[in-house]
């Protein structure tokens, strides 16, 4: 395992990803933790797995960076933005990026244009110069207007087989679809407008950590190993 800083946050922050395997493999997957600041398991539950796994072996063929938690400020001002109020899952480049908040709710606001945030260019970056072969991004579905059951959404048909191996793993449903418009997101741009793999895992907010690593943290390994 290889601890990396990526890049900071608004407020200087260190926001550090984890290397795991080798780089040059076909099989590289990048997962991303706590986009929002109101879902600290998303964060918790990384950890929880790179605790677990940084001392064992790692599959020859696969590659991870794993980034625990993309949105420090937001973790620790309880908030769903960064510092500067900005949903980073409303901030990246995708064609459906929209520059008012759905249905007007602050809570959502997309920033003064996409990629506007040190977090979101992190991970664009990263994207953009790395040839990954799957993105998971992990969520709890702690909400603010728009109530979702827990599940494994997946963006773009290419993905569903993904999805649908981390739903049998995990017992969440996969589906296509999270219930709500979710212009300028993570998974939209990487599922529908580059067309690679993108899975987003919702965990049940309403759970603690240790329980949804118990009962789910299986789509670590199964994300991680599947092409």
């Amino acid at each position: 395992m290889r601890e990396i800083i990526l890049g900071k946050s608004v407020k200087g922050v260190d926001i550090k990803g984890y290397a795991f395997g080798d780089e040059n493999c076909f099989n590289k997957t990048l997962m991303i933790g706590c986009l929002h600041g109101v879902e600290p398991q998303s964060k918790e539950i990384c950890d929880l797995y790179i605790n677990e796994v940084k001392d064992k072996s790692f599959p020859d063929d696969a590659y991870l960076l794993l980034i625990p938690c993309l949105n420090p400020d937001g973790l620790a001002l309880k908030t769903r933005g960064n510092t500067n109020g900005v949903d980073l899952n409303r901030n990246f480049p995708s064609s459906g990026w929209k520059s008012i908040p759905v249905s007007g709710n602050s809570a959502y606001y997309p920033g003064i244009k996409p990629a506007s945030e040190p977090e979101t260019k992190i991970v664009v970056d990263l994207i953009n110069k790395q040839n990954f072969k799957k993105l998971i991004a992990i969520h709890t579905n702690h909400f603010i207007q728009f109530p979702n059951p827990p599940m494994i959404n997946y963006d773009g048909e290419q993905s569903r087989e993904l999805a649908e191996k981390i739903s049998v793993a995990t017992g969440l449903i996969a589906h296509h679809d999270v219930g709500y418009p979710t212009p300028g997101s993570l998974g939209i741009w990487v599922g529908k407008d580059l067309k690679k793999i993108s899975v987003t895992v919702e965990l049940d907010d309403d759970k603690n950590t240790d329980e949804l690593y118990k009962k789910h943290g299986s789509f670590f390994e199964v994300g991680i190993l599947e092409i």
